[in-house]
């Protein structure tokens, strides 16, 4: 039988020790290095999810450390790497980026259809009541304008001859100017659609992605400098932020609660609000083309834009979770039927 010699098994245990080392080197090494992300302090709701994110974890997992940062210009704040990434409009964004503001959109946001409501006072029960009234449009040229004179104008109303326009702000602002009887109608976001419903002051006249099924109303941009110069930064960022997205859709059972808690609006209004929008709620990174072309289309029709622009120069989608990607769909123009 043939022995073994001793100092060979001796260099055989020092190599495996050496290579245990290594291998427990190797994964320290591995260990994504800590960054910070930046994102936008705010407390709208549809915003919410990133919060109840880092709560739940998702954000340490990626090995990131949130820094909430307040901004006015969003597309100022990201181009001067104030904040890594921001959730917009699509068009607004997209016109900047095309104009020079050095941006790119990144990723479509958690959902990407208008999820705008228009509202009116209850003594007015069809959009076409609201002739020789005034109506909200929230800011002039931006995407909750575009989708009020499309409403009115598919509805059989001219938004320049048969009603008054008012640029009346957005969110509680809005509100405010319906239930002080500035305006008679308004478009608006949630929960403040479900709250003037339980309140008795305003009812639901129509839903906007019903009549703009494909007009893309939401993305993420980030600026060139981070872009180039840490593309890692962005791709852990996104994972995190899908992923904060997709559980709070999944466990409404823990994240409606939540919300309730930590939003100072009537609890019932921000339960309707999250599930009358869950079917726009997609969580979906991907960017459609065809919708990014009927977007600017309706924004050329409305006289925001002269022309086309070349959307592929300003959307890089290297760093989406793929996992997260779905076929694109549609719902149906309810405004046809």
């Amino acid at each position: 039988m043939r022995r073994t010699r001793p100092h060979f098994v001796a260099t055989l245990l020092a190599a495996a020790a050496l290579a245990l080392g290594l291998s427990g080197t190797a994964t320290a090494q591995d260990a994504p290095v800590r960054k910070t992300i930046k994102l936008l302090d705010t407390l709208s709701y549809t915003q919410q999810p990133i919060n109840f994110g880092i709560e739940k974890g998702f954000f340490e997992e990626e090995g990131l450390d949130v820094e909430f940062v307040a901004a006015q210009d969003t597309v100022g704040a990201v181009a001067t790497n104030e904040l890594t990434f921001a959730f917009g409009p699509t068009s607004t964004f997209l016109r900047a980026a095309a104009l020079g503001a050095p941006i790119k959109i990144i990723a479509s946001a958690f959902r990407n259809k208008g999820a705008f409501w228009l509202i009116a006072k209850p003594e007015i029960k069809t959009i076409a009541d609201l002739k020789g009234k005034t109506v909200g449009i929230a800011t002039e040229g931006s995407g909750m304008a575009v989708y009020t004179r499309v409403i009115l104008q598919k509805s059989g109303i001219d938004p320049d001859k048969d009603v008054t326009l008012f640029a009346n702000g957005t969110q509680a602002q809005a509100y405010g100017t319906l239930t002080e009887g500035q305006v008679d109608a308004t478009i608006i976001h949630q929960p403040f659609a479900a709250l003037g419903e339980l309140e008795g002051k305003a009812h639901v006249l129509a839903r906007g992605w019903e009549f703009l099924p494909t007009y893309h109303t939401g993305v993420l941009i980030a600026g060139d400098d981070v872009i180039a110069n840490d593309p890692e930064l962005l791709e852990r960022g996104l994972r995190a932020y899908f992923k904060s997205y997709e559980y709070a859709k999944a466990h409404y059972d823990e994240y409606i609660p939540w919300l309730q808690a930590r939003l100072k609006l009537d609890p019932e209004a921000v339960r309707q609000a999250v599930e009358q929008e869950d079917d726009i709620w997609e969580d979906n990174p991907d960017v459609d083309p065809v919708a990014i072309a009927d977007t600017q289309q309706i924004e050329i029709e409305q006289g925001n834009q002269d022309a086309p622009y070349d959307a592929s120069k300003y959307i890089d989608l290297r760093f989406i979770p793929k996992d997260y990607v779905k076929a694109f769909s549609y719902p149906a123009d309810k405004s046809q039927g």
